[in-house]
């Protein structure tokens, strides 16, 4: 029932979208433009955690290079239990608001309804 009327209310959004007036046309872009931001600024840390973790992972071949016996578990345990779950939350939330900025109508729709 819910979702029958989310599709209702979406395809009579997509069919009128020229008679709305022009203040939903502006809460529209304006939701548009905010996911676009947090999507550039989600994927610009994404990358930066990515640059990190790399730079990590290669620091720790030189050092284990070096010393093979040496104590890594709390680098590696850094690593495993904070970046990568970082870059993975970072990834989902790039997604998401990328996901809203494509369908600023749907993804307004469906927020009213949830």
């Amino acid at each position: 029932m819910k979702h029958e009327a989310e599709q209702q209310l979406i395809r009579t959004l997509n069919g009128q979208l020229n008679e709305l007036p022009s203040v939903a046309k502006i809460m529209i872009r304006q939701y548009q433009m905010s996911a676009i931001v947090l999507s550039i600024i989600c994927g610009v840390i994404f990358l930066v955690f990515t640059g990190l973790l790399i730079w990590g992972t290669i620091e720790l071949i030189k050092k284990y290079k070096k010393d093979p016996y040496g104590d890594y578990d709390g680098i590696l345990m850094l690593g495993t239990f904070v970046g990568i779950p970082l870059e993975i939350s970072l990834l989902v939330a790039t997604s998401i608001n990328i996901v809203h900025a494509c369908a600023p109508i749907a993804s307004l729709v469906s927020n009213l309804f949830s």
